[in-house]
């Protein structure tokens, strides 16, 4: 008969997920979205979202290895602002100044 240790049967072993004492809990993984995800949320063209890109009022909050854009749900939520904004005739200096960027 052969005893087998691991992790979780040793004595004052921490249960699986645990931090080590003195760390901090690992933090819950933010839900990143793609360039075409933030479009589709708000309903507005590849054009308006190159251009909100370029002009600096939506930033992604990540880039992936082969390229792709990725964004948190705070800049999900300063597009649906902007959107608004525009909707109601709010010009893009004026937006800017709104988001300090």
């Amino acid at each position: 008969m052969t005893d087998s240790l691991d992790a979780t049967t040793m004595p004052g072993a921490m249960p699986e997920g645990m931090p080590f004492p003195g760390m901090p809990a690992p933090r819950p993984t933010a839900r990143l979205a793609m360039t075409s995800d933030l479009r589709a949320a708000v309903g507005i063209s590849r054009t308006h979202m190159d251009f909100y890109l370029r002009e600096g009022l939506i930033r992604p909050t990540t880039r992936t290895e082969s390229g792709y854009l990725l964004f948190d749900e705070a800049e999900l939520e300063t597009l649906r602002a902007i959107v608004a904004w525009r909707r109601d005739g709010v010009g893009i200096r004026e937006i800017r100044g709104r988001l300090g960027r």
